[in-house]
């Protein structure tokens, strides 16, 4: 079958639009960075997406492109009002694709539930304890289990131990926030008269941001601070000064 300017710029569109977006989002994904299990966890999921969705992108792309250079009006009956189609198409086509489908839901329900559970439960130890963070505009507040009590607003970052689950219990002493790591992949909302629980094994010393994910008034955009992961031995000698910096 020969093709018509239409059909041939289409097919092409349709082709450059694919490689784009493809291109857009996996470069997106190389910058993304990470650190910590829950960036290794969130990221494996986020792969998972996002190969799936490639796939059956490229799939459907490729199935229309093959309609368009198949199909022809030879054979075909005048359509009328009311009259329904005789010819719709081959069942078996039918349903494996939706066998296929249901077999990709299924397999990235499993994997995002389990995700899920793995943000959502605490992994404690022995070591491990809990930071009381509050949100308000434009700071965040910082209360230890050993009364050590401070602000981001003075730029003093977020202490916690390498190698320590941590837990993070969350909430508002205002309006709606979200207490982020980003790097971390971690995001935890802080709602009035409510606490939300998130949690946090850092792997590797360093400072990282810590983000407000929720617009929370004109200077949503200035609330922000540091999340300081330190030796086990140095934030010993940290917390038992009482936060001596």
């Amino acid at each position: 079958m020969q093709m018509d300017n239409r059909t041939f710029w289409m097919i092409t569109g349709s082709i450059v639009i694919l490689l784009l977006s493809l291109a857009s989002i996996f470069n997106w994904f190389q910058g993304l960075g990470g650190t910590g299990e829950h960036a290794a966890v969130y990221d494996e999921l986020f792969t998972l997406y996002w190969t799936l969705g490639s796939g059956i992108g490229l799939a459907v792309y490729l199935y229309f492109m093959w309609l368009l250079m198949t199909s022809t009006d030879e054979g075909l009956d005048e359509a009328s009002l009311g009259q329904a189609p005789t010819d719709r198409g081959d069942k078996r086509v039918a349903y494996a694709i939706t066998v296929v489908l249901t077999l990709f839901l299924l397999v990235l329900s499993d994997v995002t539930f389990d995700s899920i559970d793995f943000f959502e439960d605490p992994e404690t130890t022995d070591e491990s304890f809990t930071i009381e963070i509050t949100g308000y505009q434009y700071y965040w507040d910082y209360q230890y289990p050993n009364g050590i009590h401070y602000t981001s607003w003075g730029s003093e970052p977020l202490r916690v131990p390498v190698d320590v689950p941590v837990v993070f219990e969350v909430t508002s002493g205002d309006v709606f926030h979200s207490f982020a790591l980003p790097e971390h992949r971690i995001k935890v909302d802080a709602l009035p008269s409510r606490s939300n629980t998130g949690w946090i094994l850092a792997e590797e010393t360093g400072t990282y941001p810590v983000r407000c994910f929720e617009l929370c008034g004109d200077e949503h955009a200035i609330m922000m601070g540091e999340l300081e992961v330190m030796e086990k031995a140095d934030f010993e000698a940290w917390y038992s000064s009482g936060g001596a910096a």
